[in-house]
């Protein structure tokens, strides 16, 4: 048995001895090239396997940001939920149904909308600003099943000639209704001689059965910090006298809605506002900020070691709608707290206005 090998080598042997050097050069090149592709092929096998590891950590960093962002946002979805489970019962009657509907629709009408009190009510204020659009009167309605689970009431509403940007304002409002409103139909009808819109809509409202109520969402809670202090992470506070202004007027407004905004108002092109936060350096952190803007604006984040230097600002959507950004950035350095502009807003024309509606800021890594 031992012999065996020892042959193999001799007549591996004899035959090299027999070959020209030519042959032995092609030899010698065939079994580099085998070597130089079997090489490659473990080499390639690896890199994929990296790859497919490296795209493996990507997604799960990913699936835990986000699992992290719906953590943060828990406690404003649930407080909005009782908001608007608040406007749902099972036990109503129709009449309740149906009275409950005409209230918000008259409360919606105004030109500044009533609040709500903690059972869903319109709270019983004068109206000393006027109507936004007409209601001559409502029409009984249908109630209708929908289906297991929920009813629904049909209604229709008669406006007479309103302005177009009025009626679209009123259009708006009914489909953010937290009664969970539903404009089924739409008619538009204009005198050739005016610039006055009457309208005809039928709109149905969901009352789902078995709903929970909850408490509804105060403007103390949608801006309140849901950490500890000190901790930079969490839902941040919106407050006026924590923001530094340059040639920008900063301060905290109501919405029509209910709740508090912070608006920055440019009183100059190049207007700035910030919110200075100390941060522990060596980590990387991640800014998420609801912002509409009225005019040319550009978010940034101040990084340490920067100088006056904001890197990558992003330009603001300047509709006027509400849009959320995220930003994330790394704060370098062995570990002191250092401070941080997270947030800086900067106007691009004097007039500009931008509205902070929420920020949260947390700590993704080390």
């Amino acid at each position: 048995m031992k012999k065996k090998p020892m042959k193999l080598f001799d007549k591996a042997g004899a035959l090299w001895r027999r070959m020209s050097r030519r042959e032995r050069r092609l030899a010698l090149m065939t079994l580099a090239a085998v070597a130089f592709f079997a090489g490659f092929s473990v080499f390639h096998s690896a890199q994929n396997r990296l790859n497919m590891l490296d795209g493996t950590l990507d997604r799960l960093h990913e699936d835990i940001v986000n699992y992290a962002n719906q953590i943060v946002h828990r406690e404003a979805v649930e407080a909005l939920y009782g908001q608007v489970a608040a406007q749902h019962s099972s036990a109503w009657s129709e009449a309740e149904i149906r009275d409950r509907l005409r209230q918000e629709v008259y409360r919606l009408a105004r030109n500044v909308p009533q609040t709500l009190d903690e059972n869903g009510i319109p709270v019983n204020v004068p109206n000393e600003s006027g109507n936004l659009v007409e209601i001559p009167s409502l029409g009984e309605g249908i109630m209708a099943e929908g289906g297991e689970g929920y009813r629904q009431y049909m209604l229709n509403l008669r406006i007479p000639p309103v302005p177009v940007t009025s009626l679209v304002a009123f259009l708006q409002r009914l489909q953010q209704s937290p009664q969970s409103l539903r404009i089924d139909k739409l008619e538009l009808n204009r005198m050739p001689d005016s610039p006055l819109v009457a309208a005809s809509i039928d709109i149905t409202r969901t009352i789902a059965d078995g709903s929970k109520t909850g408490p509804a969402l105060s403007p103390e809670s949608r801006s309140a910090d849901v950490t500890a202090p000190g901790v930079p992470s969490g839902r941040i506070p919106l407050s006026a006298s924590d923001w530094t202004g340059d040639g920008c007027a900063v301060a905290l407004v109501d919405e029509d809605g209910g709740g508090s905004v912070l608006e920055i108002r440019a009183e100059r092109e190049g207007g700035l506002a910030e919110l200075l936060r100390k941060m522990p350096a060596g980590s990387v952190y991640e800014m998420n900020i609801e912002l509409s803007a009225d005019g040319p604006a550009v978010l940034a984040v101040g990084v340490p070691g920067a100088g006056g230097e904001y890197p990558n600002p992003e330009p603001l959507r300047a509709d006027g709608g509400v849009y959320r950004y995220r930003v994330r950035f790394g704060v370098s350095g062995d570990g002191d707290a250092v401070p941080v502009a997270c947030p800086r807003l900067v106007a691009g024309s004097a007039g500009a206005v931008v509205r902070v509606h929420n920020l949260l800021l947390r700590k993704i890594m080390e």
